[in-house]
């Protein structure tokens, strides 16, 4: 085979941006990997994605829309119904797949990931049976032996063969094993089942040649897999909360009234005059609206035409049956978190590519607990997860939780959130030997820092009056849920120590360069759609919770604490050319790791108040929180049944109506009809974080920087890569 000239060369170390140019050519060869993303265990589930990416992206001779796993989402999304300018009128209108396409993509291929789902604890599967058009192989997760590759003629070559028989014959490049021959009609490609794999290249791959009818040979003796093995760490702006893998389905008609003291069918509760105010403020409201009646889940009672009581055992069972479905309930991942949207793109748009991800973040945490030790679970059995640097190690580690042999001491600033009391603490890490790791990882995403200066508690200041407010959901979730900004600056002044820690972590447990580490800033949330504060209307999507509405006033010390954070963890990447950095930074000159920041401008008008600039009227009444008209007995502003989580919004958060309508998280061991359930519905279903829609937006700024690393043309330090903008700045809808 001949050498491959130089300008295929380029072009296929750019081949992210020039998909189209295929290196296959050269020899009259063309190849690509089946089922490349190995996190997806049938290759229906990546062909789901594959269809999509081929219908937006265009032409594939040109580069790459720059929007264009935003794009995706929306293909694979949008609801199929006529008129989609309300949920109401989308319903009314709709398809014959509507109900599959409210539900989301990742409704459809939550069964098909090498992940442990339901397990106890869930954990990635060591070993996952991947199926292939072959038949099935059980690989080990993290370093395969081998992959699947389909060869073809390129098309001026299959013109040449015409509708004879070629033979084919192909041989590991490493010479071990024999070669094996297959003679088939030219038009079908040949799939080689099983290609070998190794971290060192010589031993990777197949010789491939072919004999045409006419003669002609054929050969490529290169037929090499890249397996890129990327690992997202932290918090829940990089989980995916509040987007559910499969959202609740609610009724069209029935209503749930939250009284724990209701101890009969709810037909008849939904049917009584408003109870008399408790003491518990949720209770009241000065609007004439009952803030105890919400909308209901559609559970199996319905279905029959019956009405199970809501102490029976029928209705518990089915509440549980019906809650949302996540990837990994207990830290809320989702398939829609950008480190998802990254990975399979990048296996999308090259196909010579094979993906693995591991992506562990997880909602609530910090670089304290949730990275270095363990932490709170989001919902389910077990009250913990374990920490991430734990659960890496030892799906990393050749002999798993045995082998991780080493250790070390780091010293953290801990402190209880809520006090401005910080003390160091050490912990002691166990590592697996770098001679016993699988594998190198080739890339980090990185999303932390937020909750380790407690921006939560920060979003609770600016959207309630009183720490009282919330109080019994505090109590209920375990942590202070509610401060003002002295007490994040406080926080605010050791991240950098933390940060260090984390940089030192990475190193000494994976062997991983600041060089391989993208780490997202994160997207302004309070801005409405003129670009100003939000909280003009107060209430706007919170209505869910009487005592939920927005201080224009606390919000903007929030937003301005929120431009000092960022600009911390721009000097705690990299202080070169940055003024105001803090003198004696633990990370001193910087850690190196990449921070992305470039995207935060496309959500500059579209924060958690943001409506359709071409309607705001209409959107901000769809915004509402669906109730009975005691008129018409009509849900307004639209029936909860049509509710629509993943269709397009202008807004990019999930305001509390948006969470409480998509993931209505209810909290295990109190009654469900309890009167804290709906504010805990609202708040722990993932208010205030990225939309599905948010978070293909940021994949599709982070995976420039994620190109660059696996190219091998990684910035070093925190030098900022502004990519040419080649479609639109902000995503229409």
């Amino acid at each position: 085979m001949r050498h491959k000239p130089l300008a295929t060369s380029i072009a296929l170390s750019l081949g992210t941006f020039v998909v189209g140019i295929n290196p296959g050519f050269a020899s009259g060869l063309v190849w690509e990997v089946e089922n490349p993303f190995r996190l997806f265990k049938t290759p229906q589930a990546f062909a789901l994605h594959e269809r999509a990416f081929q219908q937006v992206r265009g032409d594939a001779s040109k580069p790459l829309p720059a929007d264009v796993i935003w794009r995706t989402e929306r293909r694979l999304n949008d609801p199929d119904c006529k008129d989609k300018s309300s949920p109401e009128n989308c319903g009314d209108t709709a398809g014959p797949r509507y109900h599959q396409s409210r539900l989301g993509w990742a409704a459809q291929t939550l069964s098909a990931v090498c992940y442990e789902t339901n397990g106890n604890p869930r954990r990635y599967q060591t070993v996952c049976e991947r199926r292939y058009s072959w038949g099935t192989a059980k690989e080990d997760y993290i370093l395969p032996e081998a992959h699947t590759v389909a060869i073809g003629l390129a098309p001026d070559r299959l013109a040449e063969a015409g509708a004879g028989a070629c033979v084919w014959q192909w041989q590991a490049r490493s010479g071990a094993g024999r070669a094996e021959t297959r003679k088939q009609a030219c038009k079908t490609k040949l799939v080689i089942a099983r290609v070998p794999y190794s971290t060192d290249r010589a031993k990777s791959g197949v010789s491939v040649s072919v004999k045409l009818p006419n003669g002609t040979e054929l050969s490529d003796r290169d037929v090499v897999v890249e397996d890129v093995l990327i690992v997202a760490l932290g918090d829940s702006f990089a989980s995916g909360e509040s987007n559910p893998d499969r959202p609740v389905t609610f009724s069209g008609v029935r209503e749930m009234v939250y009284d724990p003291t209701l101890q009969e069918e709810q037909q008849q509760a939904a049917t009584r005059k408003p109870a008399a105010q408790q003491n518990y403020s949720v209770a009241s409201a000065d609007t004439g609206v009952n803030p105890k009646v919400l909308p209901r889940r559609y559970l199996p009672d319905e279905a029959k035409s019956l009405y199970f009581r809501g102490h029976s055992r029928e209705f518990q069972s089915g509440f549980r049956d019906s809650d949302a479905r996540w990837f990994s309930a207990d830290c809320h991942r989702s398939q829609y978190g950008y480190p998802f949207r990254v990975g399979i793109n990048l296996a999308l748009e090259n196909r010579k590519r094979a993906v693995t991800l591991v992506s562990l973040a997880c909602s609530g945490a910090e670089i304290g607990p949730g990275l270095f030790l363990e932490m709170a679970a989001r919902e389910g059995n077990q009250p913990k997860v374990r920490a991430q640097f734990d659960q890496l190690s030892e799906l990393m580690c050749r002999s798993g939780q045995a082998g991780l042999t080493q250790s070390a001491n780091y010293t953290l600033p801990t402190y209880k959130h809520g006090s401005t009391a910080i003390q160091n603490t050490t912990v002691t890490q166990r590592w697996c030997p770098p001679a016993q790791r699988k594998r190198p990882i080739d890339l980090v995403l990185l999303s932390v820092g937020g909750n380790d200066v407690g921006f939560g508690a920060l979003v609770a200041y600016s959207i309630t009056e009183s720490a009282s407010d919330l109080a019994p959901v505090a109590a209920l979730i375990g942590n202070e849920i509610r401060f003002a900004p002295p007490v994040s600056r406080a926080y605010l002044g050791v991240l950098d120590r933390r940060m260090q820690a984390l940089k030192t972590a990475l190193r000494d447990g994976f062997g991983v360069e600041p060089s391989k580490v993208v780490q997202n800033a994160y997207e302004p949330i309070h801005y409405d759609e003129r670009g100003q504060l939000c909280g003009a209307q107060p209430t706007l999507g919170m209505d869910v919770h009487p005592k939920l509405k927005l201080n224009q006033q606390r919000l903007s010390e929030t937003a301005s604490f929120f431009n000092d954070f960022v600009g911390r963890l721009e000097c705690i990447a990299g202080t070169a050319g940055r003024k105001n950095c803090p003198a004696n930074l633990a990370t001193g000159r910087g850690t190196g790791f990449t921070l992305v920041t470039e995207h935060q401008a496309k959500f500059a008008r579209r924060g958690i108040c943001a409506r359709d600039p071409r309607n705001a009227i209409m959107d901000g009444v769809n915004m509402g929180m669906p109730r009975k008209s005691a008129a018409t007995q009509e849900f307004k502003p639209y029936t909860p049944l049509y509710t629509l989580p993943y269709g397009a919004r202008w807004r990019l958060f999930r305001t509390p109506n948006d969470a409480f309508l998509a993931a209505n998280t209810h909290r295990d061991g109190i009654s469900q009809f309890d009167i804290l359930q709906p504010a805990y519905a609202a708040l722990y279903s993932g208010a205030v974080h990225p939309s599905a829609e948010g978070h293909a937006i940021v994949a599709d700024t982070v995976i420039k920087h994620a190109r660059a690393v696996l190219d091998e043309r990684a910035p070093r330090g925190n030098i900022a890569i502004r990519p040419v903008t080649t479609g639109q700045a902000e995503p229409q809808q």
